[in-house]
């Protein structure tokens, strides 16, 4: 499929856009809430406010937040709020918590939108300066410090930017990274010493750039981003708080890389990097990363040899990959995902429906990442799963001991729900399920914000 059919996936479905912005209280509740998930579940995306055509890009739609309050066993509100800053900004890629704020985030020059833990107010938020070149949709935060790094840029810029903001949210550092060819950067790593920095083939074209200013609203030509035969696929490496001249770049494998799930350091002075890869995006189907199903894959960068080797974990097709929070930058076991594709397996028969029915995920599933052992959790008929997010249970001592939440879309109902699984336990029914009072659109990404976050 093409840019120039007169359908698109993207606007159809649960992935057409709601059009207004609902408060309900009191939500209904099968099972029963943990009472210790006292906070709120946000999740956003793309929803444009107006008509847009057939050649609408799932990345351009104004942002959309949602929200579900827990609190004492209860599930006190849905909310949806258009995200907006000062100045009409509006980040529709990630929203999560730091430095006691809750932040809209997306990359690419855009800054990010705090927004109020009653979704009522939204402001712009340049970090007092230190955001001064945008912000990304993927900063990692270590627990143990509360720091935050990120890594950003500009699409055309002839650098990255890497900034660090402390516990509090107050710029401490930042270095800028030269690169060619304007990459686009969607995520980065993060280890106890190191930073890790993807820059792989998807770069600005100056061919669609120049269309830009007389293509409709959100279409593709407006997102100017395109893959790139002629550029090369590497990573670079660099001491946490670290400058450009402390990169080392190494030849990584050819693809493109949205998400990391996490990293870290060995003893040997490699890094083990697992990342969900996709093999082209954005060069055959321009509307969404829809070219090929996508795969777990393990990266693991020697320094010491100049090399960055691969091995695909399994046979399932997954991506929004998440981890226990507490071991960002440490060793981790087990990772949880949205499957994609039919059932979440890796079957080439399935890349053509993959591809006309839009980037739609389905069951969940945890891969054991020592192992390569993947189980999955299905929902039911015509349910499937967005983004997870893991919630470590007080007091936990395993690295799966927690729940699972994630807003889960029923077609047979045209309804969302907020479900709650056991993280150790795939094969238990729910928890509890959440029943929300419209469907949520298929989006980005999702975050737990407990109270304690937010200083409540």
């Amino acid at each position: 499929m093409t840019a120039t059919t007169t359908r698109n996936p993207y606007l159809e479905g649960n992935f057409a856009p709601v059009p207004d912005e609902v408060s309900t209280a009191d939500l209904p509740v099968t099972g029963q809430v943990p009472r210790e998930l006292n906070g709120r579940y946000l999740r956003i995306g793309p929803n444009p406010m107006g008509p847009v055509g057939a050649d609408y890009h799932w990345f351009l739609g104004e942002g959309m937040v949602h929200g579900v309050r827990l609190r004492d066993g209860r599930a006190e509100w849905y909310r949806n709020r258009f995200v907006r800053g000062d100045a009409g900004e509006t980040p529709n890629t990630n929203v999560l918590a730091h430095g006691g704020r809750i932040l809209a985030l997306v990359e690419a020059g855009g800054l990010p939108v705090t927004i109020a833990p009653e979704l009522d107010r939204m402001a712009t938020w340049d970090g007092d300066g230190a955001l001064r070149s945008g912000f990304t949709a993927h900063p990692k935060i270590d627990a143990a410090s509360g720091e935050l790094h990120a890594v950003t840029y500009r699409a055309g810029s002839p650098h990255l930017r890497y900034v660090v903001l402390d516990a509090a949210g107050q710029g401490t550092h930042s270095a800028d990274i030269p690169v060619a060819d304007g990459p686009m950067v969607h995520d980065m790593a993060l280890t106890e010493t190191r930073v890790v920095v993807l820059d792989l083939p998807v770069t600005l074209s100056m061919e669609v750039a120049l269309r830009a200013g007389k293509a409709a609203h959100q279409s593709v030509d407006r997102f100017p981003l395109r893959w790139n035969d002629n550029h090369p696929s590497r990573v670079g490496v660099l001491p946490r708080g670290g400058s450009a001249e402390q990169v080392r770049w190494f030849d990584a494998p050819r693809c493109y890389v949205f998400h990391v799930l996490n990293a870290f350091d060995n003893a040997d002075g490699s890094i083990t990097m697992d990342v969900v890869r996709h093999d082209t995006v954005f060069r055959d189907e321009l509307r969404a990363p829809a070219d090929a199903l996508p795969a777990l894959a393990r990266w693991t960068i020697d320094p010491a040899r100049g090399t960055v080797t691969e091995q695909i974990m399994n046979d399932h097709s997954v991506e929004f990959p998440r981890v226990d929070p507490a071991l960002t930058g440490r060793p981790h076991r087990y990772g949880w995902f949205a499957g994609v594709g039919a059932g979440g397996l890796l079957l080439s028969d399935d890349v053509d429906r993959f591809r006309d029915g839009g980037f739609e995920t389905g069951p969940l599933v945890k891969v054991d990442t020592t192992t390569g052992e993947a189980t999955t959790h299905h929902y039911g008929t015509g349910r499937v799963t967005m983004e997870p997010a893991f919630v470590p249970r007080p007091g936990a001592t395993a690295e799966d001991d927690g729940w699972i939440l994630s807003v889960v879309h029923d077609a047979t109902t045209d309804r969302g729900e907020l479900v709650v699984l056991d993280a150790g336990d795939l094969a238990a029914a729910p928890i509890a399920r959440v029943h929300l009072p419209r469907r949520v659109p298929f989006g980005f990404h999702g975050n737990w914000i407990s109270d304690t976050e937010l200083g409540e």
